[in-house]
């Protein structure tokens, strides 16, 4: 996860290190990795589909060079989700998470920015490619250190609690500065996901059952009713955050973004075929944006950027293998929570309510796309996909908590 957190300042040699560890994790995973493949085929369609579309792309070459990258990307996420011990996975992911965290702060750069009449010229974009992208790290640091500060108060490890608490006041101060509006919004939120999640985990499973599905008809009437709230609450967080009715340009990007769709909605222009240099629409954007150079961007709208790239077709198979999945988790969720599947119900939400407003799991060796394949994984893990060397040590824990006189129940017979 390192190496993907740190992917723009190590640019190709990022992306070789990835391709390196890949094999390793093969051979020390070679027991059990086919049967994780086996359980996150259904996740491998999407990027299978956008190698696909280079039989129709307007772009042939770039898009299975960055179709093959994509795969790559998807399958690391996917089958760290699905393939890992639970502790380890979270634990690995706070440490990766952390170091990052530190290094952006000690390291970062700032950018500059429209402000939006706010009268804030700069904006913090730590070591990534623009500030949006580092008020999301902050997001994602803030969510994966709160879910192990609540981990370690649970256990009373005081020094691990301090870690966490250090790492989400710098979180919080990343998201202020970078001047993201989603990013804080979606944010706070989440955390209100993560902790009410954590409220109800000591309760039986038909409670939680009740009390989401309560939430879950509440929201549905939410959603039937937003022409009565959506819009004024959207006025309110933009005089308050300081942005315009155009949310950054982003209506202008939209348009272009419907003149494409209709040109070709059923199959799209071909995977990563529209951001090229030498396409005058996309010349035309990056002008408009001030992208002086003239790579790494996206029409900000998840639905939009799978329309233009794979049409409609595309958008119904994200919906059809995403959605189902996003559902299991939160049902496995709610029949027996742990840390790891909270964290990733919390993250999933977070990335849903940005998903009109950034573009999503689409882009190859970004760690958004890693992080949403990983929770997708998790909703398909199963214990048997654990390495055999690791499970004797799951065994003795769980022989720690039973008391005595039940521990021998769970020995093996010789």
């Amino acid at each position: 996860m390192c190496a993907v957190l740190f992917l723009f300042e190590f640019g190709s040699k990022g992306v070789l290190l990835i391709l390196a560890i890949l094999p390793v994790y093969a051979f020390i995973r070679y027991r059990t990795l086919p049967r994780v493949l086996l359980a996150v085929t259904p996740i491998l369609l999407l990027p299978a589909f956008a190698m696909f579309s280079t039989l129709w792309s307007i772009a042939p070459d770039q898009t299975s060079y960055y179709a093959f990258q994509y795969f790559i990307t998807v399958a690391i996420g996917a089958v760290m989700g699905a393939g890992t011990d639970r502790r380890q996975f979270l634990y690995g992911l706070f440490g990766a998470v952390a170091f990052y965290t530190v290094v952006s702060l000690a390291l970062g750069r700032m950018v500059g920015w429209g402000g939006d009449g706010s009268g804030v010229t700069t904006a913090f974009a730590g070591l990534t490619g623009s500030k949006n992208q580092a008020a999301d790290l902050g997001a994602i640091g803030l969510m994966v250190s709160c879910s192990v500060a609540i981990l370690a108060a649970r256990e009373r490890k005081g020094l691990l609690l301090l870690s966490c608490l250090a790492v989400m006041l710098i979180n919080l101060w990343v998201l202020k500065v970078a001047e993201s509006a989603g990013a804080i919004v979606a944010g706070l939120l989440a955390i209100a996901v993560l902790i009410g999640w954590n409220l109800v985990r000591p309760l039986a499973a038909e409670v939680r059952t009740a009390i989401f599905g309560a939430i879950a008809l509440a929201a549905l009437v939410a959603g039937a009713l937003r022409d009565l709230w959506l819009q004024p609450l959207m006025d309110t967080v933009l005089q308050a955050t300081g942005k315009d009715s155009t949310l950054t340009g982003r209506t202008y990007i939209w348009s272009r973004a419907h003149a494409l769709i209709e040109q070709r909605p059923a199959l799209g222009l071909g995977y990563s075929a529209f951001w090229r240099q030498g396409n005058l629409e996309a010349e035309g954007i990056w002008r408009y944006a001030g992208i002086a150079s003239r790579t790494g961007f996206n029409f900000h709208n998840s639905f939009r950027e799978v329309l233009v790239h794979l049409g409609y077709v595309g958008l119904a198979l994200y919906a059809v293998v995403m959605l189902p999945l996003f559902i299991l988790l939160w049902v496995r969720t709610m029949r027996a929570p742990d840390d790891v599947n909270i964290l990733f119900c919390t993250y999933l939400s977070y990335v849903a309510i940005r998903l009109p407003i950034e573009s999503l799991a689409f882009s190859p060796f970004l760690h958004s796309t890693v992080l949403i394949m990983a929770g997708l994984g998790c909703a398909v893990w199963r214990r048997g996909n654990v390495d055999d060397r690791v499970r004797p040590q799951m065994l003795r824990r769980r022989l720690r908590r039973l008391p005595p006189d039940r521990r021998w129940r769970h020995y093996p017979t010789p």
